[in-house]
């Protein structure tokens, strides 16, 4: 099963939330706006958790069978 992480550009309103939370997974780009460094790189449960945090639902998780 692949994990996809997919950001909405313009819901995300630059909160630094997600790098705080998740430095392995995110990062923040020249526009200080989440982008998904490595899905893999930190717990899932923990990913999804912080997915689900977004206080403006720019996050979701999309899991595709290969």
């Amino acid at each position: 099963m692949t994990r996809r992480i997919l950001i909405d550009r313009d819901r995300c309103h630059r909160l630094r939330q997600l790098l705080l939370l998740r430095p392995g997974t995110f990062d923040l780009d020249e526009e200080l706006k989440s982008v998904v460094v490595d899905p893999g790189g930190d717990d899932p449960g923990d990913v999804a958790a912080a997915v689900e945090g977004c206080p403006v639902d720019a996050i979701s998780i999309i899991e595709d069978d290969d």
